[in-house]
């Protein structure tokens, strides 16, 4: 697949452009033998669910990925507004928003995208990602995807398909306390608040799936039964 790429303009005229693989290789091997900044380390407000042990990963896998963005965006306010950019292989996309919701939109795909053993189960959406994506377009796109795997389970015989979503439901459970874990990271991170505040909103995002996922799903009855 080819990389997405995010070209960010703020008002005083400064540029940031940040280019995403989606089929990175893993960088933990060799970040072990680098240095980093001190927010990176895994036991640094390590995820009470982390299944990495810190005797063999020195480094989140998470972090690292956003450490460069992190950086760039340190001292900047999130209120600030920026000419947005992203560029994908079929289509672009433009939007003139806050630096939180760029940065929110970003996170969302490096993290998906990346290593960490828990958000990268994300890493379907992350094949279709939709820039500025809001609740009820996550929705849609988490709910279809996770279907279209059930279906596939169904096909090949294996096990039963989930078609309550409770495994949407036990995933969003565990992607709350990593988004919330993370946000102390970027805190430790940022002298401003634009880093933190975009990882706040997509805990925000995160918290209102893992509610009830089947009440949310009931919010699209008056759409889906127009058609197909």
């Amino acid at each position: 697949m080819d990389n997405i790429t995010y070209n960010l303009k703020l008002k005083d005229g400064k540029e940031y452009t940040f280019e995403v693989d989606i089929d990175r290789k893993d960088r933990r091997e060799e970040a072990n033998k680098e240095t980093h900044a001190f927010w990176t380390k895994l036991d640094c407000n390590q995820c009470s669910n982390c299944p990495l042990p810190v005797s063999t990963c020195k480094y989140c896998p998470a972090a690292l990925d956003i450490e460069e963005i992190a950086k760039k965006f340190e001292d900047i306010i999130s209120t600030e507004r920026a000419d947005v950019w992203v560029h994908t292989k079929n289509r672009s996309y433009f939007k003139n928003c806050d630096v939180q919701e760029a940065l929110k939109s970003i996170f969302g795909l490096i993290m998906a995208s990346g290593n960490c053993p828990i958000l990268s189960r994300l890493k379907p959406l992350a094949y279709f990602h939709l820039p500025f994506a809001d609740l009820e377009e996550t929705l849609h796109r988490l709910v279809g995807t996770y279907l279209i795997k059930q279906r596939l389970i169904y096909s090949e015989g294996k096990s039963e398909p989930d078609w309550d979503l409770r495994g949407i439901e036990k995933l969003y459970r565990e992607l709350e306390t990593v988004n919330i874990h993370f946000m102390n990271r970027l805190r430790d991170a940022s002298s401003k608040d634009a880093t933190s505040n975009a990882l706040y909103i997509f805990v925000t995002l995160t918290s209102l799936i893992a509610m009830d996922i089947n009440s949310a799903v009931k919010s699209f009855d008056p759409i889906v039964k127009r058609g197909l």
